[in-house]
């Protein structure tokens, strides 16, 4: 074998090394994503309904209202409520906490948070 075959053969080497790096570097990032887009995709989501503050009964539900009633500010007896259910036109064993971390929709449909990495929610009621 000759030198110039000699460094032929470590440049095939070195260049064999070199793709099989990338190739893994690539892998590890494209896992990366796919492992964050599906945590955002399982990520927890809490529902949440606008609700007539004056309107608590003895077992401690609330009317459930339209959504248009929470979102202005002008109708301070209308507040979101988190983590009820819905029976009836009324809302029972909801928190008026906003849990964090999390994404919310209202019943409605309104989504009233993001949830997942990097999310922030505001206060508000």
């Amino acid at each position: 074998m000759t030198t110039w075959e000699a460094r032929r053969r470590q440049q095939r080497r070195s260049e064999a090394i070199t793709i099989v790096t990338l190739t893994a570097i690539a892998t590890l990032i494209v896992g990366g994503a796919v492992a964050i887009g599906l945590a955002q995709d399982d990520e927890e989501t809490v529902t949440a309904d606008c609700v007539d503050t004056t309107s608590i009964a003895a077992d401690g539900s609330y009317r459930a209202v339209d959504d248009r009633f929470c979102d202005g500010g002008s109708h301070a007896t209308y507040i979101y409520v988190y983590g009820g259910s819905y029976s009836s036109g009324r809302v029972h064993g909801a928190t008026i906490v906003r849990p964090s971390n999390v994404g919310i929709t209202s019943r409605g449909g309104k989504v009233i948070v993001r949830g997942g990495l990097g999310s922030r929610g505001g206060g508000g009621g």
